[in-house]
């Protein structure tokens, strides 16, 4: 099918949208997916013409890190537990059980203490096997903080086991930027995927997960569907949009303004996912 150019102020007005260039993800130094107002976003069909079958199941898009991100810069800096929980968690605690650091593999975050990649403490300072672990993370590794600790009962003053499991991504100084910006890169694939999407049961829809690197040189490879939706062709499709993305990237670089890969994960499907 022949492709039209979509001008990105036809994208603004149709959506309401008042922003649309610098993207943040939890950085607010960083523009993510950043571009500005007067690029151009190819699509398969204008955005007015005949009216297309309206599509009434929620469907959710997003893209970013897996988790929340967290600098590599900053991340070899950590000392102690409050530098990954909130001061009012880290208020609360009366007796702190235990402490764990675990590499997480991809999505999973069932049973990632068995995987035989994690440091265990017993203190709000993190031991040295944990600092050491931490420090050995590469860019786009996933890993959780989970602190087991005992607290007051607001209204009973009893001691109650409570805990908290912050996951994060490692990020690199300055992430990996797409040219037409992440509100245009969400557009083409809701588009583009309406036709697959006519017909889907709510009932039979899940969460799911589509995870892509933008390697050194700015290109989109190791495409890979981590968790299906349930139906075979819209994850098919997701691929296929993502292999065909129009646009470029411009590379992540490091503290030392060195081009490194950084990956990111695409949720698509039921909401809340």
């Amino acid at each position: 099918m022949k492709r039209h150019i979509l001008i990105l102020c036809t994208v603004l007005t149709a959506f309401g949208l008042t922003a649309f260039g610098v993207v943040n993800w939890n950085d607010s130094k960083t523009n993510e997916l950043g571009t500005t107002a007067n690029e151009q976003v190819v699509m398969n069909r204008p955005v007015f013409g005949p009216k297309e079958k309206e599509i009434f199941i929620e469907f959710d898009f997003d893209v970013g890190p897996r988790f929340n991100p967290i600098k590599k810069t900053k991340l070899d800096k950590v000392r102690t537990i409050a530098d990954f929980l909130d001061a009012e968690v880290v208020a609360s605690i009366v007796t702190l059980q235990s402490v764990n650091v675990a590499l997480v593999e991809n999505d999973q975050q069932t049973n990632v203490l068995e995987t035989g990649v994690f440091e265990t403490g017993t203190t709000a300072t993190l031991t040295d096997g944990q600092l050491l672990l931490l420090q050995s993370f590469d860019y786009s590794s996933n890993f959780l903080v989970r602190a087991h600790y005992r607290k007051k009962n607001g209204n009973t003053g009893i001691l109650v086991s409570d805990y908290r499991s912050p996951h994060l991504t490692i990020v690199p100084e300055k992430q990996a930027v797409y040219s037409y910006g992440k509100e245009a890169f969400l557009y083409y694939l809701r588009e583009e995927s309406k036709e697959v999407r006519a017909n889907l049961n709510s009932e039979d829809l899940r969460a799911a997960k589509l995870s892509f690197r933008v390697a050194k040189n700015g290109a989109v490879e190791v495409i890979e569907l981590e968790r299906s939706s349930g139906y075979p062709e819209v994850d098919q499709k997701m691929i296929e949009l993502i292999s065909n993305l129009p646009g470029s990237w411009k590379p992540a670089r490091n503290a030392a303004g060195n081009e490194v890969n950084q990956e990111f994960v695409i949720s698509f499907g039921a909401m809340g996912c």
